[in-house]
């Protein structure tokens, strides 16, 4: 016969097991696929990092070398854009809800991503 004491710990570990299953399933997230991107030499990669998808990340890199030009991503309520090596991450004014919630989410990303690096770096290279 099992002590009860011995019981109990099972018990627990078990459960302790499950919940921590049950939380890495639902942060998942997906894996990398690429979104259209006008910008010969670019590439637009997208992944994301939970939160049933409106946690997640879209960059912009050279197909060459994959060195990254730009980032925008949204924690699940808020939208930050940054570039690599050009100063610290930006907070946009703009919440997520609208890409979200949207169901041309690819378009609108890639949309914020082009008007982002225009305004940057005057035109954006086609």
């Amino acid at each position: 016969m099992i002590p009860n004491t011995v019981r109990h710990l099972v018990k627990a570990n078990v459960i302790a097991l499950l919940t921590c299953s049950a939380i890495a399933w639902a942060s998942g997230g997906t894996g990398e696929y690429t979104l259209d991107w006008p910008i010969r030499g670019e590439l637009l990669a997208y992944h994301s990092s939970g939160c049933a998808d409106a946690c997640w990340v879209a960059e912009v890199r050279k197909k060459s070398t994959r060195r990254i030009r730009a980032r925008l991503r949204c924690d699940g309520d808020q939208l930050y854009f940054s570039r690599p090596g050009k100063g610290a991450e930006q907070l946009l004014p703009e919440g997520c809800a609208n890409y979200n919630d949207s169901n041309d989410k690819p378009r609108l990303i890639a949309g914020k991503l082009m008007t982002l690096l225009e305004n940057q770096n005057g035109q954006a290279k086609k």
